[in-house]
């Protein structure tokens, strides 16, 4: 069998981080299944982010441009895999832009041709658009079976007044499998009356490093990153965008400085708000109490997690994040946003606590039980043992003989 995975995000030789849960599952589903992935480049800047914050204008073309190289290479550890990256025109992402799946479509549908080999090619597509619209047109052109995975922010932020939620339910009605990483993003196209099958859709979550992200003594490790044993230390990892709410984590830094002698917030990631967020820090005073890290690398990013006391997720809307599995694993407790999978995921004062997003009264004050909540480091870890490598591969095979046998 043969496997097609279409996406906007994967690794290349400048940027090993961005789309890295999609490498690391493609990764192994390749010892079962022929896999190609198509890899979505956008050939043009962000132009709203840039005219948004014209201030970090070369900040954020320079963010684009590691993140989507003119010359991409594939990363390695998958050399049995073939990796095509593929330019297109993405226009500018405003609210109802429907046409960036038929742009991405016309420039992979030479590729698709020569790659349908047999009656046993399956097109996975992750994200409803530009990648789900991109896999019904070819669908309609070639005939080929498509799967298209939600991810959050494609449903999340969908709608249903649009053009682009009728292309969603076409979608939807076409495609052979729905599939989701969360039951809560299955939950919001209910509400949102998407046409949601019982026997097309099913969970599919992505693989995680269990192997690599273990949990290691705090003090060495604080010390190996010159960070003092006794400083209360708050992490978050992620893009730096509106949707993650890092400057409602900021402002609760305000309303906790007060409550512990050592206080200090870690920022790990870039983005289009990194220019504004580093503004905030000075206006509200926080320059000694929050440091930004840039990107960083998985040996550096497992370090932090395991030096923190809580890991925190204040976003707007998640699937369910790669973030908060990560930091789990490496036996930090959570503090996130109630939205998405997280209620699924973090159960209160067992391995985390949930908040009102955009709140940061709601933030500040559990973060503080967090901070002063003694945690089973090992329990914390075992939080999240149904998500081992063998049950999620069980998902795919599961999803894959369905839609083959039909």
């Amino acid at each position: 069998m043969h496997i097609i995975w279409l996406t906007t995000q994967f690794p290349n030789g400048t940027d090993n981080k961005n789309g890295m849960f999609i490498y690391r599952t493609v990764r192994e589903l390749s010892k079962y299944y022929s896999i190609t992935v198509i890899v979505l480049h956008p050939v043009l800047p962000p132009i709203i982010p840039i005219l948004k914050n014209f201030g970090f204008a070369k900040d954020i073309y320079k963010e684009w441009k590691t993140r989507f190289p003119q010359n991409p290479s594939k990363p390695k550890g998958i050399e049995n895999i073939n990796v095509l990256y593929s330019g297109f025109f993405r226009p500018p992402r405003l609210k109802d832009n429907y046409w960036e799946g038929w742009f991405a479509y016309k420039s992979v549908r030479k590729k698709i041709k020569k790659l349908i080999k047999n009656d046993k090619t399956i097109l996975h597509a992750t994200w409803l658009f530009p990648e789900g619209r991109a896999a019904y047109l070819l669908n309609k052109e070639f005939k080929i079976p498509y799967i298209v995975t939600l991810m959050g922010s494609d449903v999340n932020y969908l709608d249903v007044n649009s053009k682009k939620y009728e292309y969603a339910k076409n979608i939807f009605n076409t495609a052979s499998m729905i599939t989701s990483v969360s039951q809560a993003l299955f939950n919001t196209c209910e509400r949102k009356h998407l046409p949601i099958k019982k026997d097309k859709s099913f969970l599919t979550h992505t693989v995680y490093e269990t192997e690599k992200f273990n949990i290691y003594d705090k003090n060495k490790i604080r010390e190996k990153l010159k960070l003092e044993t006794e400083a209360k230390i708050i992490f978050f990892a992620g893009a730096l965008r509106k949707l993650k709410n890092v400057d409602i984590l900021i402002k609760s830094i305000s309303d906790l400085k007060g409550k512990f002698n050592n206080l200090k917030l870690l920022i790990a990631g870039t983005g289009f708000e990194e220019g504004n967020l580093k503004e905030l820090v000075k206006r509200e005073n926080l320059k000694n109490y929050v440091t930004f890290l840039g990107n960083l690398d998985a040996e550096s990013l497992i370090n932090y997690y395991n030096a923190a006391d809580v890991f925190c997720l204040p976003s707007k809307n998640e699937g369910l994040p790669n973030v908060i599995i990560e930091a789990l694993l490496c036996g930090t407790p959570v503090v996130a946003s109630n939205v998405g999978e997280l209620p699924f995921i973090i159960k209160e004062g067992k391995n985390g606590f949930l908040v009102e997003a955009n709140s940061v009264n709601s933030l500040a004050s559990k973060l503080l039980l967090a901070l002063k909540q003694q945690w089973d480091r090992k329990y914390l870890r075992q939080s999240i043992d149904y998500l081992n490598t063998s049950a999620i591969i069980e998902e795919y095979n599961h999803v894959y003989n369905k839609v083959f046998s039909n």
